[in-house]
Formats: structure tokens, C-alpha cells, sequence
């Protein structure tokens, strides 16, 4: 039997959560056959499915606009496996992140919900983790959400680029691209045994 060195995914769908279980279950068995550990597997799915489940909820409230015709958008979801790494790329055409809300959320004692604030206030750890780009231009993190809390304690970086389809920002973006391209890499953490490992 030949050891598979890396095994890819790529494709496109019509948002919708049905796509959901339908990528983790091919991803499971993929992270299977290059033989992650349970805890690896776990953690990994736990971050694609957040991903993945924020692309799609996004996308489809962004079809949910009062026009006659409404746009059909697809999530492109792109990922692969190899002994030493994983690395997934999702992209999806909806309104993004809240950028107004990350960018000036910062902890304020005289709130009614000032501990909320400081649980989502992103840590300096996480930020080394993160990058945010819109229209090609970097952002200052402050605050973030508790799903991106968990992808970034389960990845090694993460990186979100916020496309508003005014500028073309890059010669792979066009000016018809919109939405986000959400982007996250991990090594491998664990050996088979399921002990931390600095490398396998």
C-alpha cells in the first residue's frame, strides 16, 4: 500500500448548509487516510465547520436582498491535507465580517456587558495568529467574535481578506470578486499516540 503525500479538495457550491456535512465528512475521511490522530481530526473539523458555516450564512443573507432576480453566489471551498500540514481556503460572496464592529470594539468598563467585551477582545497571542486585509490594505484587530476564537486556538495563522468589489486589489481578484477569502494553516501537533509534538 502507497502513502497518499498529500491529498487536495476544491470546489464550488450554491450556499446552502447542506454543503456543510458534505465537505466535514469528506475532510474527516481525508485526515483519516493521511492518518492524523482523533484529537488532530477534531480540532481541525471543529475550525472548518465554524468556517464553512460563517461562509454559508453570509452568502445566503446576502441573497436574501429584495431584488426581482436574486443573485445565485457560490462558496468556493478549497483545502488540502499532507503529512505535515493543513491548509484550507473558503471563499464566500456575502457581506463579511462586521469590519466596523472589529476594528472599534474595545472594552468599555461604564457597559452593561463589559465582561462580554474583554472575553472578545482579541489577546496579543491571537492577534500574532491573524491577519486582516480589505481591499489589499492591512487592519488593526481589537476585537472578535467566539467563533474565530476557536479557529484561532486551533490554527497556527489565520487570514481574512475583505474584498468589496470597488477595488481591484490584486491581479487574481477582479473586479466582479466579492466577499471574503477566509484562509487557515496548521502543522501537525500531535503524533499518533496523541502526545503534542514539535514536528512528526
Amino acid at each position: 500500500m502507497t502513502k497518499e503525500k498529500e491529498i487536495g479538495f476544491l470546489d464550488s457550491f450554491t450556499a446552502s448548509t447542506a454543503i456543510v456535512p458534505e465537505v466535514i465528512d469528506r475532510l474527516m475521511i481525508d485526515l483519516i487516510k493521511m492518518r492524523y490522530p482523533q484529537d488532530e481530526i477534531d480540532e481541525i473539523i471543529l475550525s472548518m465547520d465554524e468556517s464553512i458555516t460563517n461562509a454559508v450564512q453570509v452568502t445566503m443573507n446576502c441573497n436574501d436582498t429584495k431584488s426581482i432576480v436574486p443573485e445565485k453566489r457560490n462558496i468556493t471551498i478549497r483545502y488540502t491535507v499532507s503529512k505535515n500540514e493543513f491548509d484550507a481556503t473558503i471563499i464566500d460572496h456575502g457581506t463579511g465580517l462586521d469590519f466596523i464592529k472589529i476594528l472599534s470594539s474595545t472594552p468599555d468598563i461604564r457597559s452593561t456587558n463589559y465582561h462580554d467585551q474583554i472575553i472578545s477582545y482579541a489577546t496579543d497571542s491571537e492577534k500574532s495568529k491573524l491577519s486582516i486585509k480589505i481591499n489589499g490594505e492591512s487592519v488593526p484587530l481589537r476585537g472578535i467574535g467566539a467563533g474565530l476564537k476557536i479557529i484561532l486556538s486551533f490554527m497556527d495563522s489565520v487570514s481574512i481578506e475583505y474584498i468589496d468589489k470597488k477595488t481591484i486589489i490584486a491581479t487574481n481578484v477582479t473586479d466582479t470578486t466579492d466577499g471574503t477569502i477566509f484562509n487557515i494553516k496548521r502543522k501537525r501537533r500531535y503524533s499518533k499516540n496523541g502526545q503534542t509534538s514539535k514536528s512528526i
